[in-house]
């Protein structure tokens, strides 16, 4: 991995929490807890932690009780180890042009946009189709 601190995707937050897919789980836990010890740092985008936030709290067969997704959300704001990114008007504008050019959905394209207006090149995910945009590598930590 290249570049500034790789950016962790959605579905490994969300995998964290994932009973019923354990190989994943751990995974997702032991890329985390790195980053909890110092001995990683990660980047997280606010729609990453907004899609996780809804994902695990009204998506999930056992939803998560809110509070435990106000404190890891919090947690990891809160965290030096982690990079936690934005997006403007005119990442906005340049997700849209991605999404156009290189066919894939408006949210992974403002995820893409909002990765290359932060300097990041890496992206930790099940999602390989994020590769489509030149510049970001992804990255299956679960091998597939």
């Amino acid at each position: 991995m290249t570049g500034n601190a790789p950016l962790i995707d959605t579905n490994i937050l969300v995998s964290l929490f994932d009973g019923d897919a354990p190989e994943k789980r751990e995974v997702s836990r032991g890329l985390v807890e790195r980053c909890w010890r110092h001995e990683a740092e990660y980047s997280v985008s606010v729609q990453n932690l907004a899609e996780f936030s809804v994902v695990v709290t009204e998506k999930v067969e056992h939803p998560i009780p809110t509070d435990e997704v106000r404190r890891f959300v919090s947690s990891i704001a809160r965290f030096d180890g982690w990079r936690v990114v934005g997006y403007d008007g005119a990442t906005l504008d340049r997700a849209l042009e991605l999404r156009d050019r290189h066919k894939i959905h408006f949210w992974d394209a403002l995820l893409a946009a909002t990765m290359l207006a932060n300097g990041i090149d890496t992206v930790v995910t099940e999602d390989a189709h994020l590769s489509r945009v030149p510049g970001i590598t992804a990255v299956n930590p679960y091998g597939g």
